[in-house]
């Protein structure tokens, strides 16, 4: 496709000024202001924050709410 002595243009260059976003949008939301920071490696209390958010996860999946 050469149109009026123009060079072609290759598949990357045409790529290249496409820019696109995939995925949901990401939101400002009150729980991203309050993230707190994870206790230290190896301690009883992250085992169980990580256990707790694991929890969280599975019933969010499964349905289940108080």
């Amino acid at each position: 496709m050469n149109n009026a002595g123009h060079l072609p243009i290759s598949e990357t260059a045409r790529r290249a000024g496409k820019k696109t976003r995939r995925g949901r949008p990401r939101k400002n939301t009150v729980q991203d202001a309050s993230v707190k920071e994870m206790p230290a490696v190896g301690t009883l209390s992250r085992t169980k924050t990580l256990l707790l958010a694991a929890l969280r996860v599975w019933e969010l999946k499964h349905r289940i709410s108080e």
